[in-house]
C-alpha cells in the first residue's frame, strides 16, 4: 500500500507538466484552470529529503 493520495487525471497532468519543467502559469493556461488550483496541486508533490 502506498502513501500517495488519490489524484484526478487533471491533477496527474499538472504534476507531469511541472516535472517536465513547465511553469505554473503555463500549466494553468494550457489546462484552462485557475492558478490557485495549479499551485495547490503542485504543493502536494512530495519533496525529496536531502
Amino acid at each position: 500500500m502506498t502513501d500517495k493520495p488519490n489524484l484526478t487525471p487533471k491533477e496527474k497532468e499538472i504534476q507531469s507538466l511541472f516535472a517536465r519543467g513547465k511553469t505554473p502559469d503555463t500549466i494553468a493556461i494550457r489546462l484552462g484552470m485557475k492558478m490557485s488550483k495549479v499551485l495547490m496541486v503542485i504543493s502536494l508533490i512530495p519533496k525529496p529529503v536531502v
